[in-house]
């Protein structure tokens, strides 16, 4: 049975990520950010880009509420390594994510789920709290 929900981490695509993320340091990260690059972004790449964004913000020591643990532990393990220009990167994917180009907000938008986009929208706001 698949997992779907609005947070980061509630959905099959990011789950699997995660497995890769424990596998690597900061250039997992950037990589998954980048999957959310200026074309069409496809909901499984929109939602690793989302939740590597997440894993940003934590590493600023702004997270989502309590991280699943094995995200917790990458934090405490590579999260020093998580510079401002991936806050950057990572507000980037998360507009283009949101944006019109994005099948992930096609899909959302559909569902119309309000939630998905005020948790966007919150995590925006907490990756530009690590910028200031």
């Amino acid at each position: 049975m698949g997992a779907w929900g609005y947070l980061p981490f509630e959905n099959d695509d990011a789950l699997d990520w995660l497995d890769e993320l424990e596998a690597g340091g900061a250039d997992v990260i950037r990589k998954a950010l980048a999957k959310a690059g200026d074309r069409y972004v496809e909901a499984p790449d929109g939602a690793v880009a989302v939740a590597a964004a997440e894993v940003t913000s934590a590493s600023q020591g702004n997270p989502l509420g309590e991280l699943p643990e094995n995200v917790a532990d990458w934090v405490t393990a590579h999260g020093a390594e998580i510079t401002a220009e991936d806050v950057e990167m990572a507000l980037e994917a998360v507009a283009r994510v949101a944006g019109e180009k994005s099948e992930l907000a096609e899909l959302w938008d559909d569902a119309d789920e309000p939630e998905w986009r005020e948790s966007l929208d919150d995590l925006a706001e907490r990756l530009r709290g690590s910028l200031r």
